[in-house]
């Protein structure tokens, strides 16, 4: 409260200087005006004419100031009041998100002026923004304790019934506690992409690549498990050298393949590679059903998974495709999806030129 008051009380002893001083300079301008006229042309004026000020000028002029200067008072409390309103409001919203309401927003009215209505629209932008970040941070924290600890306490468990001997250390317990194991592996490697790339930090090392033959060496190595899985596994690769970083390219890659494993009917698997107006383009196609509209708009985010589909995948974390997203954006383009006549297409662009531009369309 004081500080507006201090703010008003200045505005309104500003606008009462500068309506005085003006006024005494337009009287003074005035009387050298008509004392160079008098100098100049004296046959102008009467002969009794005096330019300087007398009795009756003196008290009009103290008169015409008191009141240029009563109604630029009221005019600073006017302006003051609009200037000053809105910038009470942002100190109150900053003071309540200091003290942790992340909810907080400063009001604006009609008759704020532009510039102190940007100054408020921008801070409650960015209020937003923090209080986004700050949820989002706690449904990360959640999600990432949810996700450790079904394998942790897996592994705990068997561990312990090894110690009390009532597992026997088998190649079938072994087994069992090395798919756990890699499946934290995994979970930590996501996470850690995704934080490099949230920060700015997931450095990549992009050189011309045959990427052609870097899918199809890594085809060997997962179609085994995609044939178990009841998957057919196609390539529809163009040819060429592309600008990537190769690992990463394979990281996302496998990603989009294991996503599919998990979640799309079996049958045919394509994994496309092409060129298009200029771009470099990588999709994973299966023939499943369209993804709901609710889940598209939002599938490369972090833990975003279908409706029912951490029942059936437990192991599953909700972050593949967040990956996919990370390594496309760090390669200058975009993780996108689209269902057409061929199915469902994952796709991962990166441009092969400055501008990443490219509508999705039957790949393969």
């Amino acid at each position: 409260m004081s500080g507006r008051t201090e703010l008003r009380r200045h505005l309104s002893l500003a606008m009462r200087m500068v309506a005085v001083i003006t006024l005494l300079i337009g009287f003074i301008a005035f009387d050298v005006i008509y004392a160079l006229m008098l100098y100049i042309r004296p046959e102008l004026f009467p002969a009794d004419f005096s330019p300087w000020f007398t009795g009756w000028d003196l008290l009009i002029t103290i008169g015409v100031g008191l009141l240029a200067a009563w109604l630029a008072s009221a005019l600073a409390i006017r302006v003051s009041r609009r200037i000053v309103a809105p910038l009470n409001a942002v100190a109150w919203a900053a003071r309540q998100i200091a003290g942790g309401n992340l909810g907080a927003r400063a009001q604006v009215d009609l008759e704020t002026p532009g510039e102190t209505r940007t100054l408020v629209e921008d801070f409650n932008a960015m209020a937003e923004r923090l209080e986004t970040m700050a949820r989002d941070k706690v449904v990360w924290n959640a999600q990432i304790a949810h996700e450790l600890r079904t394998p942790v306490t897996i592994l705990k468990g068997r561990l312990q019934g090894v110690a009390d001997g009532v597992f026997p250390m088998d190649e079938a317990l072994i087994a069992s506690l090395l798919t756990q194991v890699e499946g934290l592996r995994r979970l930590v490697e996501d996470l850690r992409g995704v934080s490099l790339a949230e920060s700015g930090h997931l450095d990549l090392q992009p050189r011309p690549v045959d990427l052609a033959a870097e899918i199809r060496d890594l085809a060997v190595l997962v179609e085994p498990g995609l044939v178990q899985a009841g998957f057919r596994l196609e390539l529809a690769l163009e040819e060429g050298v592309f600008h990537v970083d190769a690992a990463r390219m394979r990281q996302a890659l496998m990603a989009l393949l294991d996503n599919a494993q998990r979640y799309a009917d079996p049958g045919a698997l394509k994994v496309c590679l092409r060129r298009e107006g200029g771009n470099g383009v990588l999709a994973v196609v299966n023939e499943g059903p369209p993804v709901p509209d609710a889940i598209a708009k939002q599938m490369f985010s972090l833990f975003v998974r279908g409706e029912g589909a951490a029942e059936r995948h437990r192991m599953g974390s909700g972050l593949g495709l967040a990956v996919v997203q990370a390594i496309s954006r760090a390669h200058g383009g975009e993780a996108s999806y689209a269902h057409t006549a061929e199915g469902s297409q994952f796709i991962l662009g990166w441009p092969e030129t400055p501008v990443w531009r490219f509508e999705p369309d039957i790949l393969c």
